[in-house]
C-alpha cells in the first residue's frame, strides 16, 4: 500500500518516472533498504554475499532519491544487472 501511495504521489506531482537500479555485483542478497527510505546519491542499496566477501554492495543509489520498491528479498540470487530497486528522484 505505501509503494502504490509514493507513487501516485510522485506522478501527481509531476516527478520523472522513478529509475529502476540494477545490480553491479552477484550474490545472494544479505540485506536491502526499504520502501519509503529516502537515500543520498552514492548511498547503498543492495548487499550481497559473493563466493569471496561475506558482504559486498551490489547496487548504490545512482542519485538522491526516495526508495519507491525494492524488487529483491534476502536469501534471493542476483546476477550483475538484475533489477533491485526502483527509485523515485
Amino acid at each position: 500500500m505505501v509503494i502504490l501511495l509514493a507513487a501516485v504521489l510522485w506522478l501527481a506531482l509531476g516527478a520523472s518516472e522513478p529509475e529502476v537500479v540494477r545490480a553491479t555485483v552477484g550474490g545472494v542478497v544479505v540485506e536491502t533498504v526499504r520502501a519509503g527510505d529516502v537515500v543520498e546519491e552514492a548511498a547503498p542499496l543492495v548487499w550481497v554475499r559473493t563466493a569471496t566477501k561475506p558482504r559486498e554492495v551490489a547496487a548504490r543509489a545512482p542519485r538522491s532519491g526516495t526508495v519507491l520498491e525494492v524488487l529483491v528479498q534476502v536469501g534471493a540470487r542476483v546476477r550483475v544487472g538484475d533489477p533491485v530497486v526502483r527509485l523515485a528522484p
